[in-house]
């Protein structure tokens, strides 16, 4: 079984992102600390595809994908943005006094695995991986 729904590039799209992904993690044996982090993990990645590929046009859109297998619940983030590698996605030694690169920070400490697999030339979709508990 799988959620998806697609949304468009604007950020008022947000909050609809976060209620979906609430929905979505009710059929997954989560406590709701972990629902939190999930829905602030995604909501990260959704933000940075908003601000950094799509440069906040909301012309654009994002789809998510969530199923899951017996140990673990799969959200999968797609854009047509231009592509990214892997490198992009590392988080950088922070320094809390300087902004930007947390929202890495919170995708990697949340997601058990995730993965970057860029899409017929045009687009990304980031596969976060994370454990029931």
């Amino acid at each position: 079984m799988s959620n998806i729904k697609t949304f468009s590039s604007c950020t008022s799209e947000l909050k609809n992102i976060r209620e979906f992904v609430v929905d979505a993690c009710r059929d997954f044996p989560f406590s709701e600390g972990k629902v939190n982090e999930i829905v602030l993990a995604v909501d990260e990645a959704c933000a940075n595809v908003i601000r950094h590929g799509y440069h906040m046009s909301k012309k654009g859109c994002i789809e998510i994908v969530v199923s899951s297998d017996d140990e673990h619940a799969l959200f999968v983030i797609k854009d047509v943005c231009s592509q990214i590698t892997d490198k992009q996605l590392t988080p950088a030694e922070n320094n809390l006094c300087k902004p930007g690169g947390l929202g890495l920070c919170l995708i990697h400490y949340v997601a058990e695995k995730v993965r970057l697999i860029p899409h017929k030339g045009k687009g990304n979709w980031l596969e976060l991986t994370v454990k029931f508990e």
